[in-house]
């Protein structure tokens, strides 16, 4: 019993970070109709400066992560004023195109600047635990749990308590009529680049002490975090979070169960029986292509 319930918490933290990151994915495919295959460069890049900040700086871990993101962010408005605002209204399949494109020159700048080898970050935000059944359950889970929780409180409170987040949400819901009324559209789609990168962000420096931080890591968060966002159904937020926790548990469960070297074929098996039932994803997506 110990074991179960220390691979469900295991599941809920990992899940939820692929939450967050599923959450990026559907926030630019709400805006646009188009997926942004470069998403997976936004966990890489906030895992990767969060780690030179760190180790490199000595910078403390919440000024390195505060700064980590704001740098990420940035990021993400900057490709969307440079390239993708240029994309706009061209073919998904171009859209995604230029994606994978701006996704393999990133990941190659970043591989010789970085290197090719992994590295790791020993850090914990505390080393408090508790015993259940004889298992040992860390509360750093619950820290990282509660980070994350904590982001999206904040997201939430954006979107629906200040005038600029409205604005984010009318034009991803209807940019024609927002633009009627007076909302610079441009602004709130650059807007939703730096947000879906800040996400991606937090899910790669909360994940990346986790693991090793690489060049592969956004590869390796971003494909399970795109089959969240596809199982929760895309363009919905809530669904995205939803689906990133149904992955992170089950894929929890099926390493421990089953096989720790067949956790990624569960996981996809698992999404196929889901879109089997739910081919829109478990929480049906309502929204138009733009």
């Amino acid at each position: 019993m110990g074991l179960f319930i220390l691979q469900i918490v295991n599941g809920l933290v990992i899940g939820m970070l692929y939450g967050l990151a599923a959450l990026g994915f559907s926030m630019i495919f709400k805006a646009l109709g188009y997926m942004n295959f470069a998403h997976a460069d936004t966990i890489m890049i906030g895992a990767i400066v969060y780690y030179l900040l760190i180790t490199a700086l000595n910078m403390p871990f919440y000024l390195a992560f505060f700064l980590a993101l704001i740098l990420t962010m940035g990021y993400g408005v900057f490709t969307e004023k440079i390239l993708f605002v240029r994309f706009r209204r061209t073919s998904p399949i171009t859209f995604m195109l230029v994606a994978m494109s701006l996704s393999t020159v990133v990941k190659n700048v970043t591989l010789l600047l970085f290197g090719p080898l992994p590295h790791g970050l020993s850090m914990n935000y505390t080393d408090a635990y508790f015993m259940v059944g004889g298992m040992k359950i860390s509360l750093n889970n619950f820290v990282i749990l509660g980070i994350a929780l904590l982001i999206l409180l904040i997201l939430q409170l954006f979107f629906t308590k200040t005038k600029f987040g409205l604005s984010i949400r009318m034009a991803q819901d209807d940019p024609d009529t927002a633009s009627v009324m007076g909302v610079n559209v441009l602004s709130t789609r650059a807007a939703t680049f730096g947000i879906s990168a800040g996400l991606g962000c937090v899910a790669g420096m909360l994940m990346g002490p986790m693991f090793s931080i690489s060049t592969e890591l956004g590869t390796q968060i971003s494909l399970k975090s795109f089959i969240s966002a596809v199982i929760g159904g895309l363009g919905n937020f809530v669904g995205s979070v939803c689906g990133g926790l149904i992955v992170g548990v089950v894929e929890s469960l099926g390493a421990t169960y089953v096989s720790s070297g067949y956790k990624d074929v569960i996981v996809y098996i698992a999404g196929i029986i889901v879109l089997g039932f739910f081919p829109y994803g478990i929480f049906r997506r309502v929204a138009t292509k733009h």
